[in-house]
């Protein structure tokens, strides 16, 4: 049996090993969904927070500002001014469900300032509400008290909100929109799930190579093959369970997308349009929906999924390389998590050089976190949605897969020392022994 015959033998093992069990086909399911329910979960938790409708009582002592604070889905307010100020904890006291008491000073147009009183701390909801509604209201009556006919008027036109349309040349000078929050978004969550898949798929290998290790199952896998065999054939058959999973979880956001007709809605522009004069969407929504898909088409996505199944490949290669070795220099598998400190670390820190590149994505930091390979897999995620040239690419490509080949072969040789050895701490000193 040759070289590649046993490697095959062994990536089936590891692939059948993890995607066979039921806890795998149960959380390949259940984490698309429980993703989805995480996104709606804020909104319910604000939904079934609110609770009952407070009573709030309101002393105006200025005369002139009390309306303005009217009801709302949270509070109703009661004037209760001509009882004043005086005693107000007792008639506090005395009205049974009586949340808070706001009081408007006579001043308040120099001072600016209000008092709530109340048994407990004043919830935020009705503090922003109020400072909301009296100061739209002191506003207007400042800007009344200079007696200049259409004086508010003039205020409201002379304020202007610029808004930037962002247009992309491409070599022919044609023209298409560009929306830089929308590549800042699309950066982040390919870098945020780059991190995510290579720290989750190195760590299964870690955990395999400990169990092998600890049930001393690996004597007698060594006997039938190679050590780098058989990390070769752990490495990439934990990365076909990663592919695997990664395409169960895209055919079921296409699935989402088709029931709901969102891909059909979002790439149909006279649908938009004719939704759009039936009433069902009103004219700012239409129009957003146009811009955001223009700005997504000017963006090339099937280059970029190109580009993130190879940063992909190329990461989850070089960590999982290194991540297969620490798991060969521990016992335990509690020892593990202090044996892949390094490599989370440098997970870590690519992270947050990719959100430190969102604002100058082609800056120093960002050009040499993209080249360097430990960080390369999740910076780059970020700077390409910015349209970066092309050798740039092709050279941080390189540089990952060299580097992940290298990576790979010394921790082929800490591996073929470790994995045999029970019942001893290494030390650095022995690690660079075994390299040499």
């Amino acid at each position: 049996m040759n070289n590649i015959s046993r490697i095959a033998i062994i990536t089936r093992h590891e692939f059948l090993a993890i995607a066979g069990k039921k806890s795998f086909i149960v959380m390949t399911i259940l984490i698309p969904l429980i993703s989805i329910a995480c996104l709606g979960l804020p909104y319910l938790m604000m939904q079934f927070n609110k609770g009952d409708i407070e009573t709030v009582a309101i002393v105006d002592e200025s005369g002139r500002y009390g309306k303005a604070i009217t009801d709302n889905d949270e509070f109703r307010f009661h004037d209760i001014t001509p009882i004043g100020t005086t005693g107000l904890h007792e008639f506090y006291k005395r009205q049974d469900g009586l949340y808070a008491i706001v009081v408007i000073p006579a001043d308040i147009d120099s001072t600016l300032s209000v008092d709530v009183f109340s048994q407990n701390a004043v919830r935020m909801g009705l503090q922003s509400y109020v400072a909301q509604c009296l100061g739209d209201t002191v506003t207007q009556a400042r800007i009344a008290s200079y007696n200049i006919p259409g004086l508010d008027k003039i205020i409201n036109d002379s304020q202007a909100d610029i808004q930037l349309n962002c247009v992309k040349w491409d070599e022919d000078g044609d023209e298409s929109q560009s929306d830089a929050e929308l590549a800042s978004i699309i950066g982040l969550v390919l870098a945020f799930l780059t991190y995510m898949f290579v720290m989750m798929y190195g760590a299964m290998i870690l955990t395999s190579v400990v169990e092998e290790k600890t049930n001393r199952i690996i004597e007698v896998m060594v006997s039938c093959c190679k050590p780098i065999e058989l990390l070769l054939g752990k490495i990439i058959g934990v990365g076909f369970v990663g592919i695997v999973q990664i395409a169960i979880w895209c055919i079921f956001i296409g699935i989402i997308s088709a029931i709901f007709g969102i891909s059909t809605v979002a790439s149909d522009p006279e649908l938009i349009a004719r939704t759009q004069m039936a009433g069902n969407i009103d004219a700012d929504t239409g129009n957003m929906i146009n811009n955001i898909m223009q700005s997504v088409a000017s963006i090339n996505l099937s280059g970029i999924a190109a580009c993130f199944v190879l940063y992909f490949i190329g990461g989850y290669l070089l960590y999982g390389s290194m991540f297969a070795a620490a798991g060969s220099t521990v016992d335990q598998p509690n020892e593990g998590s202090q044996a892949t400190i390094p490599m989370m670390m440098f997970l870590v820190l690519a992270l947050w050089a990719g959100i430190a590149c969102i604002d100058n994505p082609d800056g120093t930091l960002a050009w040499w976190c993209s080249m360097i390979p430990f960080t390369s897999p999740v910076v780059m995620m970020v700077r390409l949605p910015y349209d970066v040239p092309f050798w740039e690419i092709a050279l941080s490509i390189a540089i990952l897969f060299g580097s992940a080949l290298g990576i790979a072969a010394v921790a082929a040789k800490i591996y073929r020392k470790g994995i045999l050895l029970y019942g001893k701490k290494f030390s650095w000193k022995n690690i660079m022994a075994w390299i040499k």
